[in-house]
């Protein structure tokens, strides 16, 4: 009898696993279909995934919780800037010409509008003092129109001392940090690419170079060198065998407008809510949250690791893997409703700099402190042997330590656990805002952001544990007597990057406005030091103006660990002066 018993509740435990596994498989193998084309935000393919998912949502009988009674909490972006039809190029001087529409174009992170200045050439437009070579050394470029090259005297070599100035938007953000008033970039006449204006792909910074950028061809650059007594082509090559600058200004006087036209979208964050069993704590929530979109067809700007390869960017893994799980722990709670409301939520343009989760969190559609945790599964999907599971913001509430390995006492997953809040996902924007969150992530691999993260080389049983896992941790937090004790976890690692200096600081990347928004600062860092606080506008560091992130990036290259330097800030109607401390960066963390 007892036999049989056993039999029976093997027989049931497996066929349950069977069930969660066919789930699984049959929600990633739909997003992850070439049908929906990669899932971009402000695409069809996108617009399709939210469809599923809200309908499975309705299906499950989750209360929508999106706009006028609907699934869908909709929000635009800034998809492409494309060039306008009234962009105008002129000279005058000793050189007057009317450049024709073919020979100049302006470069999608130019600001929009017209400037006029005397053409002052500085090589590649590269100032790099600490290397022993400036460009912009003996020329003065304040209220000029700067002309630079393309690439390097070593041309596009990575493993060069230039390499870290060959980017067209440091060679901008640098002009611009020197006074110019416009900037047209050209590829030399010694270079094997040579000819038509560049073609720069967007790149979804929103902020643009604070100047007209203009990139312009070849031919058109040399003529601004007639009657110079030496051609273009001539200091193109002696720049590059002597390694020496050869900037000068031109007798020519250049004329500019900048027509520019934002293509916004739209897309949509996915909300439904569970609400909660219990009348004293039901009006508190926890947030489930995955993101839905993907990279489209991927290409130059997209974030795709194959730019080169136009193809469908499928993102089994990333992200169809975690709305999977957010719909498989639906079904689950949905059964037994825990205490405490939970509010599910797919995210849309994540992969654009967190765009829905941040939108979410500025226009939460109920009272945000009822939020007591955000949980977050992003890339879920290939669990190595274990099943192993890397589980993010383990420090950010003082009852994740007790609660998570008890919970895994049943589940025996083979567990990484990371103490800070901060990341490139969805739970960022919930940490920022003070909230405890745990990050769901199975671990990178080599299919990440390329065509090839197909739905069939998810380890689906793997997967099915890690998703149990997530549910029971999702209940269990729901069912709390008490609301996680949120806590800022001090000296939290930061991304990886090439920067001699540190603050800190976490830019909010989708702000459309002049500036670098700050989302949030790392406990114990020289940010939260000096006081920057989440909301704050960096306008300034030191003496370089702050447009974009992009700028603010290359203002940390401008100085050395221990320098304080004054950032100034903009707090609501207030312009602060912050003394900033740098911290080492650690052999490349920021």
């Amino acid at each position: 009898m007892k036999r049989h018993l056993l039999l029976a509740v093997v027989f049931a435990t497996t066929t349950l696993h069977a069930a969660d596994v066919a789930r699984l498989r049959q929600d990633v193998y739909f997003l992850a279909s070439s049908g929906l084309e990669g899932r971009r935000a402000g695409t069809v393919g996108a617009q399709v995934a939210a469809a599923y998912v809200a309908q499975r949502f309705a299906t499950l009988g989750l209360l929508p919780a999106g706009d006028n009674g609907s699934y869908f909490q909709d929000f635009s972006f800034v998809a492409n800037v494309t060039p306008g039809t009234q962009s105008v190029l002129r000279f005058s001087g000793a050189v007057t010409y009317q450049a024709p529409p073919q020979d100049f174009s302006p470069v999608p992170f130019s600001a929009a509008g017209e400037a006029e200045g005397e053409v002052v050439f500085v090589g590649y437009g590269i100032s790099a003092p600490d290397a022993g070579y400036d460009e912009y050394q003996g020329v003065d470029v304040k209220g000029k129109v700067v002309l630079l090259l393309r690439f390097s005297p070593a041309g596009d070599d990575p493993s060069s001392p230039f390499a870290p100035y060959l980017p067209l938007r440091r060679k901008v953000s640098d002009a611009v940090a020197k006074g110019a008033a416009a900037v047209l970039i050209a590829t030399g006449p010694a270079s094997q690419e040579s000819g038509e204006p560049v073609k720069v792909p967007f790149d979804y910074s929103f902020a643009d170079a604070g100047v007209p950028v203009m990139a312009i061809a070849t031919s058109l650059a040399e003529k601004l060198f007639a009657d110079q007594g030496f051609s273009l082509r001539e200091l193109q090559e002696r720049m590059d065998t002597r390694r020496e600058p050869a900037s000068r200004p031109l007798a020519v006087l250049a004329h500019i407008r900048a027509d520019l036209q934002p293509e916004r979208r739209k897309t949509a964050n996915v909300l439904a809510i569970l609400p909660g069993s219990d009348p004293q704590l039901g009006h508190e929530l926890v947030v489930v949250g995955a993101h839905y979109d993907h990279l489209g067809f991927g290409g130059p700007g997209s974030n795709s690791l194959a730019p080169e390869v136009r193809a469908v960017h499928n993102g089994a893994d990333d992200n169809a893997s975690g709305v999977a799980a957010l719909l498989e722990i639906a079904r689950q709670l949905a059964a037994k409703p825990p205490k405490r409301s939970v509010l599910f939520v797919a995210f849309g343009a994540e992969e654009m700099g967190l765009l829905g989760s941040s939108y979410l969190i500025q226009n939460f559609p109920l009272p945000k402190d009822w939020v007591v945790a955000m949980v977050n599964l992003d890339m879920v999907g290939r669990p190595k042997k274990g099943p192993s599971l890397i589980l993010g913001g383990y420090g950010t509430a003082q009852e994740w330590a007790e609660l998570i390995p008890r919970l895994n006492r049943k589940h025996r997953l083979k567990l990484t656990t990371s103490a800070g809040g901060y990341g490139a996902s969805d739970h960022s924007s919930f940490y920022s805002a003070g909230i405890p969150v745990l990050f769901f992530f199975t671990g990178a691999h080599e299919d990440y952001h390329k065509p090839s993260d197909d739905a069939e080389k998810l380890n689906y049983p793997g997967f099915a544990k890690v998703v149990q896992f997530a549910t029971d941790t999702v209940r269990a937090v729901a069912n709390l007597p008490q609301r996680p004790t949120y806590q800022k976890v001090a000296q939290e690692e930061g991304p990886r990057r090439s920067f001699k200096v540190r603050t800190g600081l976490i830019p909010e990347y989708g702000f459309e406005g002049r500036g670098v928004k700050v989302s949030g600062v790392r406990g114990g860092s020289a940010a939260e030091a000096a006081g920057l606080m989440a909301g704050d506008v960096v306008l300034k560091v030191g003496e370089r103006v702050v447009h974009n992130i992009y700028d603010y990036m290359y203002a940390l290259g401008d100085h050395q660990p221990g320098e304080t330097v004054p950032f100034t800030v903009q707090r609501g109607e207030q312009i602060l002066l912050l003394q900033v401390t740098f911290e080492a960066g650690g052999g490349g963390k920021s």
